[in-house]
């Protein structure tokens, strides 16, 4: 009843929409198909034009596509440019480096020239030493000449006019000497100070390149961004540009909605569709070139970071190496403290022999000053020395925090170079995920044009059949019908698919935000990279300019024979750890994985022990170390105050000195005085001689001037007296001072020899302290391996995350498929009501089957009482055989219907199955993602902490800011005390040359005055040279000192080499024994080769032996007529049989079967019974015996091989 209601209300709304058409109702169906034919090809030209309208679309967007991937071309070969640049800035930078290389070796070359001038002037004992010892060298050297020629002029001086040209000449050469000698100390310190510059010039250089390059590509990488954020500008216009083209023909839709109601919802569906295709598709291309771009940006911020990483380890690298070219060149430092005792002598005997003159106080001024000058210059040193160690351990101290540092960056680094991998692996998944489904939505929506094309084909059959057939003009509205709940169906699935990109567009949002994310933690690091750079930078100029400084260090030679000690205790170490890696790996292959794993464990808490009680160990001898550093600093103290003493005594004497000094010129002033009234006096007396007989009367007066005169010597010798008494004095406050001075210094060297026992101890404390620490490394060594063993377990949980992830890919098909099975259950429920309205139908047919039998019988009743009732009754019979036909051809469609129905039930069912499947496949998917939201929580703690832990980085960065400005501020002040020192040099050669200058002029006064007091002169240089002996004395215990000091070096240089020696001879032992044990294993190779081919010739030969004995066998069972009956043909028989079991076999086994075959046919009838026995007699080894001689027959095999048919013939 249900479907014939349907069908007359799509009827009359079929007819009320061809009336609002302007066509009657009572026209006929051939004009009302007419109509809606003309309306089909409407439809058809508009689909046309729509159609042609989505082509010129999409060649615009392929033309954009176009110039989009011209354009990122164009960013590419921008890229391959900067490429190009940097490789050229890399090989600017290793010209450099060439460069750098070849001045180093210029400057050695150098060296190796002075060393060969002074090995060709016999200097061979200074060649090797530093310049500052060979200048020494050369003071003493000068101080020696100086002596020669002052006892020269002492020996020329004499009262004639000759000597003392003699004199002057001698005087002229000595100065041109002394200049020359000068000439040649300032060209040394100018060529090294030449040196220094150049060294300091060629690096700074290269650090203004490398700083010119950086500059250069981060102005390409900020032009490349500011290209791409251009391309991004133009990429968005595009855009804009379509939604403006979209938005018009929007405008232009609602002139096509006054078409039909069929086409304006087919294409409103279609513009849906192509509208939402158009914009997924575009947006997935932006967002697809964005993320390539993107990714692109990152790999090149990925190569420029490993790029730094790698420019920081070769900084790394090239301060480690100078660091130990640094303490290579400090080795020969240690030698200083000697060499400069020996300065000190030669500045000593300059000062004594340049200030030598005729009187011994000017002799001992110039002493005391030259002890003063020393005393001051060593108090300089050792200042300067304590502050360059100090700032030297401070900086080694940073300088081990930020290598420190610098591993924990490039750690970061490398997790950060990780996680890059890993989003660039899912973004690569991600784009294959949007093609392989913009491929799939591309295949729909042409399956969806194809079902269109096919329904308009069907729609077209339709009416052709309409006008062919009007009884099928039934039919017609369950094809509109079934055409629209396709197009329902459609639209569902269009639905579905928007939902899908609506989830797709989310999951990339998210994508693109942690994108921003970690570019945002690149950025950060970069410039936590770019800060560390420049306090490398700024370290290493540091290390540079305090190098000079720190190059008289008296640490070295103990860290030397620590290095060696460690050395040798590491290479005792290594063998050790060999032989335990050995034993490892013999016990790792018995052993099994899970025992391993258990012993992996106890072993790790073993090494966890050993490592607890090193470190209380180390702590102990760390307590210790502070303790014997409190005790050197105490000492320290104390020398310092014994050193303020001795300035303090020397001042005092230095004082003393001046007074004496100045007596002295009184005294001479004096003598000066008496000697011109002696003169005076004795000019008076000739005169009063001569004059005595004209004046008499003036005698009186001159006699009376002459007693004034007498008076006045005596009161001058009484004041010589005094004065003699108070230079007795001060000689006797003068030798207090120097008892005080000699007992300070003991007490000095008291102190120094505990400073040294201090020094010892700290020695051995330090070699414990690397014993510790190699026993630390051993520790280090087996926790990593078993960090190698936690890592392969991570390898293993890395792998079950894989697993994981595929079971999410799972997942998702799981989702997809259950999303298809709602969508194939729609489609049920619409069958069911197409069946439920097919069954409405049948019983509006049964209904409209009563009303017929109704009318039938009424029509029979009204037929009774007219006349036409036979015409009536055939009428009726024709409508009931045309309402029979329509009845069986309705039974027939119901059957198909109940097939169908049956069917959709089947289809059901497995539907059914198929849910509960889903559904306990979900409830484990859920399972699973619940663990994986779990892992996910954990992982987000992780990165909170993560960012805690570069917070506290950055912190710390902060405090390594405020370091370096303090070191610089250091720096700053070391500067401007080594100017200030500078100019203390400078000031302090000018005065002594100003004294050099002066002492001459008192020289030559001193000649002219002292020419007189011969006597006295004689007296005073008997006494220096007393002096002069004890000072030789002295100096000859001081050579003999050093004599010492040299053959020790030399008996420790000789032990040292017996020890390479014999360590080289263990070495050549090892390798013979090596060699010997590679050709033991050649050797054992081969017999083991050649006892696998006996083992198969034995094979072979215990075959053949085999085979003779049952061709024994079977001759001893046949008798000798049953052999004469056998004839030849089984001789032949036998003879193949016999030689050839196998192909292989050797010409020995062939030669014993004929051999054997030989003795059988020589024998004679008679003895026929007796042979088998004496064959069978013989035991296996007489055959094998038989076997072995056979091989020397072997050159008669071809007659051999003749021998069985004559034989046969014989017998």
């Amino acid at each position: 009843m249900e479907e014939p209601a349907r069908e007359k209300v799509q009827v009359e709304d079929i007819l009320e929409r061809l009336k609002e058409e302007g066509i009657d109702p009572s026209a006929s169906a051939d004009e009302q198909l007419c109509y809606v034919w003309q309306l089909f090809l409407r439809n058809e030209d508009k689909l046309r034009s729509a159609s042609q309208d989505l082509e010129n679309l999409r060649q615009q967007q392929a033309e954009e596509m176009r110039e989009v991937e011209n354009y990122v071309g164009h960013i590419r070969r921008l890229t391959a440019e900067r490429d190009v640049f940097t490789t050229e800035f890399e090989k600017e930078n290793e010209q450099l480096r060439i460069e750098f290389t070849q001045l180093q070796l210029q400057q050695e070359a150098q060296l190796k020239e002075v060393e060969e001038m002074l090995e060709q002037e016999g200097l061979s004992e200074i060649a090797h030493s530093s310049p500052s010892e060979q200048i020494a060298y050369l003071l003493v050297e000068r101080t020696t000449l100086l002596e020669k020629l002052e006892i020269a002029d002492q020996k020329l001086d004499s009262p004639s006019y000759v000597d003392g040209l003699c004199a002057a000449q001698l005087q002229d050469k000595f100065d041109q000497i002394h200049q020359t000698l000068e000439d040649e100390l300032q060209q040394q310190r100018e060529s090294m100070q030449h040196t220094k510059e150049t060294m300091n010039k060629s690096h700074i250089e290269e650090l203004e390149r490398e700083t010119v390059l950086r500059k250069r590509v981060e102005r390409d990488l900020d032009e490349a961004a500011r290209r791409l954020q251009l391309a991004h500008e133009e990429i968005r216009r595009l855009t804009d540009e379509l939604d403006m083209q979209k938005k018009e023909q929007s405008k232009l839709d609602p002139a096509l909605r006054l078409a039909p109601q069929t086409s304006e919802s087919r294409r409103e569906e279609m513009n849906k569709l192509k509208d939402s295709d158009r914009t997924e598709l575009q947006k997935a291309m932006e967002h697809n070139n964005r993320l390539d771009k993107e990714i692109l940006a990152l790999r090149s911020r990925v190569r420029s970071l490993d790029s730094e990483r790698k420019v920081f380890l070769e900084l790394v690298e090239k301060l480690k190496e100078e660091i130990c070219e640094y303490q290579k060149n400090e080795k020969p430092g240690l030698a200083l403290p000697g060499m400069d005792e020996t300065e000190e002598n030669a500045c000593c005997a300059l000062q004594l022999q340049d200030e030598k003159g005729p009187a011994r106080f000017e002799e001992e001024c110039a002493i005391d000053k030259a002890d003063s000058g020393q005393g001051r210059k060593d108090q300089n040193n050792e200042t300067v020395h304590k502050r360059c160690r100090k700032v030297i351990d401070d900086v080694e101290g940073r300088n081990f925090q930020l290598l420190h540092k610098l591993q924990k960056l490039q750690r970061e680094h490398e997790d950060l170079v990780e996680r890059n991998e890993e989003l660039e692996s899912i973004l690569g998944e991600t784009q294959n995920q949007t093609r392989e489904e913009r491929e799939r939505l591309e295949g729909e929506i042409e399956g969806l044009h194809r079902k269109i094309t096919s329904l308009e084909t069907e729609l077209l059959k339709a009416q052709m059949n309409k006008t062919e057939a009007s009884m099928k003009d039934q039919e017609t509205p369950k094809k509109v019908q079934d055409f629209q709940e396709m197009l329902k169906s459609h639209q569902e699935k269009v639905e579905v698919l928007e939902s899908k990109l609506s989830e797709e567009r989310d999951w990339r949002k998210q994508l693109a935000s942690d994108l921003e994310k970690t570019q945002k933690a690149l950025k950060a690091e970069k410039k936590e990279l770019h800060n560390s750079k420049s306090e490398l930078v700024s370290l290493y100029n540091e290390l540079q300019n305090l190098r000079g400084a720190a190059e008289e260090r008296d640490f070295l030679n103990v860290t030397h024979e620590k290095l060696q000690e460690e050395n040798t205790l590491l290479e005792t170490k290594v063998s050790e750890l060999s032989q335990e890696c050995e034993q490892l790996n013999q016990l790792v292959v018995k052993q099994k994985t899970d025992e391993n794993f258990t012993t992996s464990e106890r072993t790790y808490k073993e090494l966890m022990t050993k490592a607890r009680i090193l470190e209380e160990q180390i702590q102990i001898l760390g307590g210790e170390r502070e303790q014997l550093c409190t005790k050197l600093f105490e000492s320290n103290k104390k020398t310092e105050e014994l050193e303020k003493q001795v300035k303090g005594s020397n001042e005092e004497k230095q004082l003393l000195l001046e007074e004496n000094a100045q007596l002295r010129q009184d005294i001479l002033a004096t003598r000066e005085q008496f000697h011109s009234k002696i003169e005076e006096a004795v000019s008076i007396k000739s005169e009063t001689s001569q004059e005595n007989q004209p004046l008499k009367p003036q005698s009186s007066e001159c006699n009376t001037a002459l007693n004034m005169g007498i008076k006045q010597y005596l009161s001058g010798e009484r004041l010589l007296q005094q004065h003699q008494e108070e230079m007795q004095q001060l000689r006797q406050d003068f030798h207090r001072v120097q008892n005080l001075c000699s007992s300070a210094e003991k007490e000095l060297r008291y102190e120094r020899e505990k400073n040294l026992d201090l020094k010892k101890h700290n020695i051995l404390l330090q070699q414990e302290s690397t014993k510790v620490k190699a026993e630390l490394r051993q520790v280090q060594l087996k926790l990593t391996d078993s960090t190698k063993m936690c890592s392969s377990l991570t390898a293993q949980w890395e792998h079950s995350q894989q697993k994981v992830k595929e079971l999410q890919l799972e997942l998702l098909t799981h989702s997809q498929s259950s999303k298809l099975q709602g969508s194939l259950q729609e489609k049920l429920a619409l069958e069911k009501s197409r069946a439920a309205d097919a069954e409405k139908k049948v019983l509006e047919l049964q209904q409209k089957l009563k009303e017929s039998h109704h009318q039938l019988r009424l029509t029979e009743a009204h037929v009774l009482g007219r006349k036409q009732m036979e015409e009536e009754l055939k009428e009726a019979q024709e409508r009931e055989t045309q309402l029979r036909r329509q009845l069986q051809e309705e039974q027939r469609k119901r059957k198909l219907l109940d097939q169908h129905a049956e069917e959709l039930q089947q289809q059901l069912r497995h539907s059914h199955k198929t849910e509960t499947l889903l559904a306990k496949t979900h409830a484990e998917l859920q399972v699973r993602c619940q663990h994986q939201e779990a892992q996910l929580h954990i992982l987000e703690d992780e990165k909170k902490t993560a960012s805690n832990e570069h917070l506290h980085c950055q912190k710390t960065n902060q405090n390594l800011s405020e370091e370096l400005s303090l070191l610089q501020q250091e720096k700053e002040t070391l500067h401007e005390e080594y100017d200030r020192l500078l100019k203390q040099l400078d000031i302090y050669v000018r005065k002594h040359n100003e004294r050099q200058l002066r002492h001459k002029a008192k020289l030559r006064r001193a000649k002219e005055t002292f020419v007189h007091e011969v006597k006295q002169r004689d007296v005073r240089i008997k006494q220096l040279e007393s002096e002069i002996v004890l000072s030789r004395s002295q100096t000859g215990k001081e050579h003999a000192l050093i004599r010492l000091i040299t053959t020790e070096n030399e008996h420790l240089l000789q032990e040292k080499r017996e020890l390479l020696q014999q360590l080289n001879e263990q070495e050549e032992v090892g390798r013979n024994n090596k060699w010997v044990i590679s050709t033991i294993q050649n050797r054992v190779q081969f017999l083991d080769e050649e006892n696998k081919r006996l083992q198969e010739s034995t094979l072979q030969l215990s075959s053949q032996v085999g085979v003779l004995e049952r061709t024994l066998r079977n001759i001893q069972t046949h008798s000798l007529e049953d052999f004469k009956s056998i004839g030849f043909s089984e001789c032949q028989l036998l003879s193949k049989m016999l030689p050839r079991p196998n192909t292989s076999f050797s010409a020995t086994g062939l030669s014993n079967s004929l051999g054997i075959l030989r003795a059988i046919q020589d024998v004679k009838p008679e003895e026929g019974t007796e042979t088998p026995k004496s064959l069978f007699s013989l035991s296996p080894s007489e055959i094998g015996y038989l076997n072995v001689a056979s091989p020397g027959d072997i050159t008669n095999f071809p007659t051999q091989r003749q021998s069985p048919s004559f034989g046969c013939d014989s017998v």
